[in-house]
């Protein structure tokens, strides 16, 4: 286990002293994967009557082809969660803001891990950009964050990073007097190169396209997100984007994006 030293007295106070511990933890349940891995929330009662927010992820079944590939990579298996760690310190190290780390751990054996966990603090806001475009009706508040939005994946890019899992609900906004902040998690996939290429940036910004629904964000602030992130109408981008969106339609996972009635359409390019 690796424990930041902030967090280390909470952390035991909470029971977490060994691996055993965290398995057999039990908080509130925020998310059930099918078994496969859970989400917890931890709560620590603070002078003043507030209280802490720990979010835990147990990963208790990783998919074997993510073991093989981290062996490959690496030299040894890591774990979903080391990878979370590891790329939540790369985010930060760039500028960018994540959910605070606090404590992760992992069993694995030859090939691939056994169990792994990752401890984190609550963000300090509670709306991810998926909730902002469903319920902000001001326009010119959603043009602000629409801007800033562009500018934050334009830099995460240019930072030489690319996110596949870039999903709205990934990104939880804070609006501040200084403008729209943005904190990320969930980022146990990231790709570091020295320059991101367009295929991956159209992957990314497909991503985040098919995860804000139709009838929530309109053409026109799509249109308008691109221009912002592109400097211009980038057409090859347009195009891939474009491509991508179509590939990701046919999972099933991304069904809310768009009505069936519109389906075909979007699938002839009408």
């Amino acid at each position: 286990m690796v424990v930041t030293i902030t967090y280390a007295q909470i952390v035991q106070a909470l029971g977490l002293k060994s691996i055993e511990a965290v398995k057999t933890c039990q908080g509130v349940l925020v998310q059930n994967h099918k078994g496969r891995r859970d989400i917890q929330r931890l709560e620590w009662p603070v002078a003043g009557g507030g209280k802490m927010v720990f979010f835990l992820k147990r990963i208790w079944q990783q998919d074997k082809k993510d073991g093989l590939w981290s062996l490959l990579r690496h030299g040894k298996p890591w774990s979903v969660c080391r990878r979370e760690w590891e790329n939540s310190l790369l985010l930060q190290s760039a500028g960018f803001q994540t959910a605070e780390l606090v404590a992760y751990g992992e069993e694995c054996g030859l090939f691939w891990e056994r169990f792994s966990f990752l401890l984190t603090r609550a963000v300090p806001v509670t709306q991810t950009v998926e909730d902002f475009v469903q319920d902000c009706h001001d326009r010119t508040r959603r043009r602000e964050v629409i801007r800033a939005l562009a500018a934050e994946v334009r830099r995460l890019h240019d930072a030489g990073l690319a996110a596949p899992d870039l999903f709205c609900r990934h990104l939880f906004v804070e609006l501040t007097s200084q403008g729209p902040r943005f904190h990320w998690i969930d980022m146990s996939r990231l790709n570091r190169c020295r320059r991101v290429s367009l295929r991956r940036r159209a992957r990314d910004l497909a991503a985040l396209n098919v995860t804000a629904p139709l009838r929530f964000v309109s053409a026109r602030e799509r249109l308008f997100f691109l221009q912002i992130y592109a400097g211009s109408v980038h057409r090859p981008l347009f195009r891939r984007i474009r491509s991508r969106v179509r590939h990701l339609l046919t999972r099933r996972k991304f069904n809310d994006f768009i009505t069936s009635h519109s389906a075909a359409s979007l699938q002839t390019g009408k």
